[in-house]
């Protein structure tokens, strides 16, 4: 039959019926319905076989079925070109261009034997398409609904036919479409293997987790950087870590995350070690390290956020280290954000008008220093408005016991206190002449120190001996001892008046000429702020020293600034082109060695196009006429093209540097990034890398080059060379390059 004929068989019946009129052994053909029946999903138990040509082969009790065929039961269906159907046994033997949908699932191929009712077949060459993956197999059979055994089998994310990065395995099984246990697993740059694992179970859209980052450094030798994520749940993720360098010898890591998809809480666990072959580069390293130090390197951390209700959280963050320099040698980014890592616990709950809670800060290894804060318990009042009066409320409260230990092979004697400290400040607010803002205030700080410090001198003989050992005379040596001194409870007293108004003026109404910006107007605030605080019972001198709250002292000044706006209406909003605060301190009271006037300081931020912004900051020492600090950071991000980011940070007697980054074409397929950080006062470069990316069709290929001159074993460039590779569609790293 030429035309395509629809017919729906249900059951059977007429199959039989049409078979005993012909002699065993003879091929009939169909009857054409008049009228075609539109295909759906057939009842549970019903087959539907559609095709150009429909025909019964009674030797074999087949239905043949040519051209466009489609045979379904229930939800599962086999397209393709040609079948032949056993309706007795609701098997279906297909060939040519196949597509079999099974439980919400697509499979495709060129041959296949299906079994509807057990839902077991071989599908011989097949692929599937899961996500940003595809996965094709030379063979394939169906041994049970739930599972399928698989030989030659190719996962990738690029074009199946001729893939550029792939993850091939001799053999493997699917289950549940999800889960692949593959043996002999190999990692592959088109035809070239890279890496070789033996066994491997995973979730098929889970193989972006693998990551290799193989480089050279002058430090580590050759090194090859593995990770590998796995999704064990919505919750909890593991990441394996297995390092190899060839000066410092293999690295192991685990790390557990976990995540609340509601976002109720969220961690990380890690556990790192290594036996470094090469724990100091050079004999100046050895001799400050060593004592410190061993081959056995570790790092032991957690952290995690949990919301217990919506106004209850607990933060916990704790580390462990081997010694000093471990995460500057193998985490060298977390050493950058912190190069004390921290260990604390905070439990706390938000009210309407209050912040309570308790926390503990602890020194975990001996060779830092820290104030231990075992622990810490804290009333916070949000300002507030006191019943139906004009005066408002503000209070911080914190009960601690306070321990100040020093590094073990510090020469100073730690110490402890209980402290106990009650800031409270009531602020009556008031408007004048309808612009005038005057906020008087009036406050009070008690605090109480189980101890006090006290000191005295002692005049010690200290004999004075020739190069032979032999006394030839007498020294004096002063000696400042210090001492537990009784409790006291410090009162602190404090007035205060805060003012200032806004002025308003129109420069130009229109068009401005950057962009579609239009109108610019100028706003003026100035303000002031006076503060007396009257001379404590116990000066700072007294008491000893654990933060910011023992070195108040009287205070009696008037800090005068100005806040100033440029601004424009962009994109129909209010927007900043400029933003100035400059400020300074008039000393009311100085004594005999200062100036009356303090520190003038700035904060400024520009927005003049959307490409580009400019801030700085800083403090100008009127006292001794230089530069305490100043920070700039300028940006222009012409997105299609390039960014460029400078930073320049100087610190009086502690930093002077410049810092740049930037990047071309970041959105093409060829890119680059360039980085570089000087020492202005020692006119040398601390550090400059090179980053060039290349972007095919589904992969990244980055080429990074590190250069940190005169920090190598004996003096010369220290250098750090790697390769990354990952698919354009997960666009991650786990591995930190490292010191």
């Amino acid at each position: 039959m030429n035309k395509r004929c629809w017919t729906r068989w249900i059951g059977v019946g007429w199959i039989m019926a049409v078979a005993t009129g012909w002699a065993q052994g003879q091929l009939i053909e169909a009857p054409t319905p008049d009228v075609p029946l539109a295909a759906s999903a057939t009842p549970e138990g019903v087959m539907d076989i559609q095709a150009d040509s429909l025909s019964y082969d009674a030797a074999r009790r087949l239905v043949i079925a040519d051209g466009h065929i489609f045979v379904a039961r229930g939800t599962d269906s086999v397209a393709g070109d040609y079948a032949e159907v056993d309706t007795l046994a609701e098997t279906v033997h297909a060939k040519g261009n196949l597509v079999i949908h099974y439980q919400g699932n697509v499979w495709k191929g060129e041959e296949a034997v299906y079994n509807f009712r057990t839902g077991v077949g071989d599908f011989g060459q097949f692929e599937l398409s899961a996500d940003v993956y595809s996965i094709t197999a030379r063979d394939s059979r169906r041994v049970s609904p739930q599972k399928v055994e698989l030989d030659g089998v190719v996962l990738t994310t690029c074009e199946p036919d001729n893939p550029e990065y792939s993850v091939r395995a001799a053999s493997a099984t699917l289950e549940n479409n999800e889960i692949l246990r593959a043996k002999h697993i190999r990692f592959q740059l088109g035809p070239v293997p890279f890496f070789y694992f033996p066994y491997v179970r995973a979730n098929i859209n889970a193989f972006d987790n693998f990551e290799f980052t193989p480089g050279m450094s002058s430090s580590m030798g050759p090194f090859l950087l593995t990770a590998y994520r796995h999704s064990i749940n919505d919750i909890w993720t593991s990441r394996t870590h297995l390092d190899l360098r060839q000066k410092r010898g293999i690295g192991l890591g685990e790390d557990l995350l976990w995540k609340d998809p509601a976002g109720a809480y969220s961690g990380m666990a890690r556990v790192y070690y290594t036996h470094d072959q090469e724990p100091w580069r050079n004999d100046s390293q050895r001799v400050e390290r060593e004592d410190l130090i061993d081959r056995d390197r570790y790092w032991l951390h957690l952290d995690d956020r949990h919301n217990l209700t919506d106004r209850d959280y607990l933060i916990t963050e704790l580390n462990y280290v081997s010694d000093p320099w471990v995460l500057n040698d193998f985490f060298d980014d977390e050493y950058q954000n912190n190069v004390q890592p921290e260990n604390r616990i905070t439990l706390s709950h938000r009210g309407d008008r209050y912040t309570a809670g308790i926390g503990l800060n602890m020194r975990l290894n001996d060779f830092y220093g820290n104030v231990n804060r075992l622990p810490e318990a804290f009333l916070d009042f949000n300002r507030q408005q006191i019943f139906n009066t004009p005066f408002f409320y503000e209070g911080e409260n914190t009960l601690s016991y306070l321990d100040r230990v020093f590094p073990d092979d510090s020469t100073r004697d730690d110490y402890n206190a209980f402290r106990f400290d009650s800031y409270n400040m009531v602020y009556w607010p008031t408007r004048h002449f309808g612009f005038l803002s005057l906020i008087p205030r009036a406050g009070y700080r008690g605090t109480y120190y189980s101890k006090t410090r006290e000191s005295s001198t002692v005049t010690n003989v200290i004999p004075v001996l020739d190069e032979f050992g032999v006394t030839i005379g007498t020294t004096n040596e002063v000696e400042e001892l210090l001492r537990d001194g009784a409790a006291v409870w410090r009162n602190l007293p404090e007035l205060g008046l805060e003012t200032s108004f806004k002025a308003f003026g129109s420069l130009y109404r229109g068009p401005t000429g950057i962009g579609e910006d239009e109108d610019l107007r100028h706003v003026a605030e100035p303000y002031a702020n006076y503060t007396m605080r009257f001379e404590p019972n116990a000066l700072p001198d007294e008491l000893w020293a654990f933060d910011s709250i023992d070195d108040l002292d009287e205070r009696n000044d008037l800090r005068l600034g100005m806040r100033n706006y440029l601004q424009t209406k962009r994109n129909g909003s209010l927007h900043n082109l400029a933003y100035l605060d400059v400020y300074t301190t008039l000393l009311m009271d100085p004594n005999k060695d200062q100036k009356s006037l303090g520190d003038i300081g700035f904060r400024s931020e520009l927005r003049p196009l959307s490409w580009l912004y400019w801030d700085f900051d800083g403090a100008y020492d009127t006292q001794e006429s230089g530069f305490r600090n100043f920070n700039t950071q300028v940006g222009l991000d012409a997105s299609d093209v390039f960014t460029l980011g400078m930073d320049y940070r100087y610190t009086r007697d502690r930093r002077n540097q410049l810092a740049g980054d930037l990047m071309l074409l970041p959105e093409q397929r060829w890119s680059a990034r360039l980085y570089a950080r000087m020492d202005l006062d020692d006119s040398e470069l601390e550090e400059h890398s090179y980053y060039l990316v290349h972007r095919t069709r589904c992969l990244g290929i980055g080429v990074g080059l590190r250069i940190r001159p005169e920090v190598g074993n004996t003096g010369e460039d220290d250098y750090t060379f790697w390769l990354r590779i990952w698919p354009l569609a997960f666009p991650q790293f786990m591995s930190s390059i490292g010191g």
